[in-house]
């Protein structure tokens, strides 16, 4: 009973936390809110570039697919070329991809320095990465169902290595978002990346994560997380048939010990015999100690079957009760091997 809690309280908790990471990480790979990019609009009005609607002049949050402004916040001019309203009323630039270059198998834009070329293929590796862990994690769900309903080990040993390899994949994913972000903001000097703004708009801007980088950063723990619980659970269903699997083995050799006291015959048992004074030492003359399974001499054959001969009456009571451990002995021997072949053919 404690191995069966012990499995089915940690698989329960390794679902939940399994199911939490993909619903964060999804959250976060869906919203804009990676980083919050705060410009001191004093400083571009004193520099009498308030009018202008770039981008770079104004208090923004980032996210993997957009660049969004607050509706509490100054923002570009409704109309701006490339300024859309999205689901949730955010005034929102998509993220240049140059998705126009794959599709014409180009991996690499022209005209555009090596860092910049760099920090695209890394731009471009965490929202691929991201979708690669979320996939992966549906099929592991799938795995895992499965694994549970079979109770399964092996199944859920299987689904811990691939909650595994899925938090390996999402914190590859965070890796290279961080990477990426280092190239902008300290490589990178081609035109519209930071390090071409003036230096005074440079002084100006601050750049800090927010709760979107956190919420996917905790659904990849999470699936750190599940991976383990899933293994312990694992664990203690093995413990568990382990502990079945010993209990059947000593049940079955319980039963074949009884079995044998029962049916066995050996020549201190005739002894024993003798020493009754209600049974005449002439009813065991002859009489073999072991049941045959060939004719002798001391057999004699009567339609099917074959019964001891004896020197006394053959429906005296010593000779009837010997018959009938003769006729049993078979029986016996096959409820051994069945025992036998039982105990052989269990397993862990």
């Amino acid at each position: 009973m404690g191995g069966d809690w012990c499995s089915l309280v940690v698989l329960c908790l390794g679902a939940v936390a399994s199911l939490s990471a993909m619903a964060l990480v999804s959250i976060g790979s869906m919203t804009d809110h990676w980083t919050l990019t705060t410009v001191d609009r004093t400083s571009v009005v004193k520099n009498g570039l308030g009018n202008e609607s770039g981008y770079m002049y104004f208090t923004r949050n980032r996210g993997i697919f957009r660049t969004c402004f607050s509706l509490f916040e100054e923002r570009p001019a409704e109309g701006t070329p490339g300024l859309f309203l999205n689901l949730v009323d955010d005034w929102c630039y998509s993220r240049e991809y140059h998705l126009d270059s794959l599709r014409q198998f180009q991996v690499r834009p022209p005209n555009i320095t090596d860092h910049a070329a760099v920090h695209l293929q890394l731009k471009r590796s965490t929202p691929a990465l991201l979708f690669t862990y979320i996939v992966s994690m549906s099929l592991v769900g799938l795995l895992g169902l499965v694994g549970c309903w079979q109770q399964s080990a092996n199944k859920l040993i299987t689904t811990a290595a691939a909650q595994l390899l899925a938090a390996l994949i999402g914190a590859s994913a965070m890796a290279t978002w961080h990477a990426a972000l280092f190239f902008e903001m300290e490589k990178v000097r081609d035109e519209g990346y930071p390090l071409s703004w003036p230096k005074w708009l440079q002084e100006s801007t601050t750049v800090t994560t927010s709760w979107s980088y956190i919420v996917t950063w905790v659904g990849v723990c999470l699936t750190l997380l599940a991976s383990l619980a899933t293994s312990a659970s694992a664990i203690c269903l093995r413990s568990r048939r382990s502990r079945d699997w010993e209990d059947n083995s000593l049940r079955l050799k319980l039963k074949m010990s009884r079995m044998f006291a029962q049916h066995a015959y050996f020549p201190h048992d005739m002894r024993n015999m003798r020493s009754s004074p209600s049974i005449p030492d002439s009813e065991f003359r002859d009489y073999p100690t072991m049941p045959a399974n060939f004719p002798t001499h001391n057999m004699i054959k009567r339609g099917d079957r074959e019964i001891p001969r004896a020197t006394g009456s053959v429906h005296s009571p010593a000779v009837i009760n010997e018959f009938n451990k003769a006729n049993t002995s078979a029986n016996s021997f096959n409820d051994y091997k069945k025992v036998v072949t039982q105990l052989e053919d269990s397993k862990f």
